[in-house]
């Protein structure tokens, strides 16, 4: 594996070691808003979109490498992300979590197969800007530290 791909690979599993650290201290307060405005997302519903989006990144991901690009040219993501926590309304926080760990093994798995030159290959990312797959890899990484920092924050996990 180049050293290239380990980077990204680490950087993935610090920002998953990270979110899941702060998940782990949420206790019985899943329930609990974390934001007020747009989607007024409670704990749980933050990870429902969290395990969408992470299943939604490797799947983007793995056709980029192919060639092929997922996201349309008028994809609204406020509006996919509100509808996928709506239709998965009834995930178990347990369930979640698990499909987050399985999203991550899949993933560090793909990476695996590939080379450098994969990394560079680009298309369209859920926020219309067009991206390399090392970009996006950056991007779930990101994600997984911005949602942790939001929970964390806004049920006063020091």
């Amino acid at each position: 594996m180049s050293s290239r791909i380990n980077e990204l690979k680490q950087e993935l599993s610090a920002a998953r070691h990270y979110l899941n650290a702060v998940l782990d201290r949420v206790g019985d307060r899943w329930d609990e808003p974390v934001y007020s405005e747009e989607a007024g997302w409670t704990a749980r519903q933050l990870l429902i979109h969290l395990m969408v989006s992470d299943r939604g990144h490797n799947n983007m991901l793995m056709a980029i490498a192919r060639g092929e690009n997922t996201i349309p040219e008028d994809f609204d993501l406020e509006r996919f992300n509100r509808r996928s926590v709506e239709k998965r309304a009834e995930t178990t926080v347990d369930e979640a979590r698990a499909a987050l760990a399985q999203s991550a093994a899949e993933r560090a798995a793909w990476l695996d197969t590939i080379d450098d030159s994969t990394l560079d290959k680009q298309g369209r990312h859920g926020s219309m800007r067009i991206l390399s797959i090392a970009e996006i890899l950056r991007v779930v990484a990101g994600h997984d530290r911005l949602h942790a920092d939001d929970i964390a924050r806004a049920l006063g996990l020091s």
